[in-house]
């Protein structure tokens, strides 16, 4: 029925010299997690040690501020949903210290999936992160958290997140 109703409109719009208009794109899907606070749905279930909304000097971010001891993570909860028409993860990350390293993760049934991606940390400003929903093999799956996860036995200096989406 909607076809036809489209069909008879750009008939009209011939014979009537008026142009149809193209069918507006889908809006790109983005998921909010973090901004300056989690976004609705998103729970701290974090086992490193995190405050939430960190108020930085000269700065308008809110961040969550991560202190991981050895295997430690942040560890962002929601309900199960699935990643269908979500294509990366996207995050800002800034340490406190030159050469850290996490290993990010998603997970489904609270369980890691893959081997996760690790990304460096620096100390010298916030660095744009984007992975592919692939290389964390979720690309169309159902995940309930993202981990940030130190995968070392020893402390991990404080490193920062902030901007954290989906999509």
């Amino acid at each position: 029925m909607v076809r036809l109703l489209a069909r008879i409109a750009l008939l009209l719009g011939v014979v009537t010299g008026v142009q149809a208009a193209e069918p507006a794109a889908e809006p790109a899907k983005t998921m909010a997690v973090y901004d300056t606070a989690l976004a609705a749905g998103w729970q701290n279930w974090s086992w490193a040690k995190t405050e939430l909304s960190v108020e930085l000097k000269g700065s308008a971010r809110k961040p969550i501020k991560v202190e991981a001891a050895g295997y430690q993570a942040l560890y962002l909860h929601h309900d199960a949903f699935n990643t269908t028409g979500l294509r990366k993860l996207n995050f800002l990350i800034q340490g406190s210290a030159p050469d850290g390293e996490v290993r990010v993760f998603a997970l489904t049934d609270g369980k890691v999936v893959g081997a996760g991606k690790v990304v460096k940390l620096s100390n010298t400003g916030w660095t744009q992160v984007a992975i592919p929903l692939a290389t964390l093999e979720v690309e169309d799956k159902i995940i309930d958290g993202l981990w940030l996860q130190n995968t070392t036995g020893n402390d991990l200096p404080r490193f920062y997140v902030t901007e954290i989406t989906l999509d």
